[in-house]
């Protein structure tokens, strides 16, 4: 009988302890809630006795939430012109970018309820957008990544320069173009100086392909950097050989290669002149450990343009690397989502 009392009494305990809990916790989310509410002032006290203020806006000054950017008011009256409504401006200034803000204040109204949730939109390609999305029948997030990347036009059409060519994080495609750019911090490799890559990229290589005789994996590089002058020399052969169509599925056009970045390196299995299967697998798994990832693959191809690349290693460093392998998305499809 004491047993079951003793038992009853230690059940009713713990139901205190974990009812105490959740109402505790739950009063502190209340009052943090009751605090972000405090902090989102309205606009109306800030606005009143400036310059700015508009009287026939009053009413909407008292619902749009305060913010101190320093063209906020001018900016509010400017949506407010345009017919956008109170909450639409808390929106816009909740989930727009910067430059997207600065762009939309030069539009007429638009129908942004679909593109809140959709971080890596541009106003200035909302028609190319639901033009993709009703083209390709596929869901308005994938068709606002891959308009971003270019692919609601032909490869190497409306190709835009690359403003960031000595970043480690570089996107080259066949959209993007590095020009006649030349690194500035190429080294040889330790044991062979005919191939050059960026320094830090060169250290990392050596370290991975010492890694991989660890794992009975050799490998050896057979290409490394190319200038501008030698990838337009070796595309120009390969279009010779097999004509133009059939060479950009395999070779970049000059300023479109990432071996010009000196950060993509191609290798074979010592002693073939090819990347044997099991060692290809191998660069696959664990290449992302040393910072590179394998830049082409066959399911890529649609994205990149490019068919099974096994041999190329684009390097990252290795947080971006692992980051990127670990997605399961192209480079192209990761720069855009997150880097840009």
């Amino acid at each position: 009988m004491k047993t079951k009392y003793y038992l009853f009494a230690l059940l009713l305990f713990i139901g205190i302890i974990i009812s105490t809990y959740f109402i505790f916790t739950k009063n502190k989310m209340k009052e943090k809630e009751l605090m972000v509410i405090k902090e989102q002032e309205t606009l109306l006290p800030y606005i009143q006795n400036t310059t700015a203020y508009k009287e026939e806006y009053k009413s909407a000054y008292k619902e749009i939430f305060y913010n101190d950017f320093p063209t906020f008011f001018k900016e509010v009256n400017i949506f407010l012109n345009q017919s956008y409504t109170p909450d639409e401006i808390n929106h816009i200034y909740t989930y727009l970018s910067r430059s997207n803000i600065e762009k939309l204040l030069d539009y007429d109204k638009v129908n942004l309820e679909r593109y809140y949730a959709i971080p890596n939109f541009e106003i200035d390609k909302i028609d190319r957008y639901e033009e993709y999305e009703k083209e390709k029948n596929c869901s308005l997030s994938q068709a606002v990544l891959y308009v971003n990347i270019g692919l609601d036009h032909a490869f190497y059409t409306q190709i835009v320069e690359i403003d960031n060519k000595e970043d480690y994080t570089v996107l080259v495609n066949k959209y993007r173009s590095l020009n006649t750019y030349e690194p500035t911090d190429l080294v040889p490799l330790s044991y062979d100086e005919k191939y050059q890559l960026r320094k830090e990229a060169r250290d990392a290589f050596e370290q991975l392909v010492s890694f991989g005789k660890l794992n009975n994996v050799f490998i050896r590089p057979y290409s490394a950097y190319r200038s501008y002058t030698y990838q337009q020399s070796i595309y120009n052969t390969y279009v010779n050989k097999d004509g133009q169509e059939m060479a950009d599925t395999y070779s970049a056009r000059p300023g479109h290669s990432e071996h010009q970045t000196g950060l993509a390196v191609d290798v074979w299995s010592e002693g073939f002149q090819e990347i044997l299967e099991s060692d290809a697998n191998w660069l696959k798994e664990n290449a992302y450990k040393y910072g590179f990832i394998v830049r082409y693959t066959k399911e890529t191809e649609p994205i990149t343009g490019y068919i099974e690349e096994p041999w190329h290693l684009r390097y990252l460093g290795v947080d971006l690397a692992t980051k990127v392998y670990e997605s399961n998305l192209t480079y192209d499809e990761y720069y855009d989502l997150y880097l840009k």
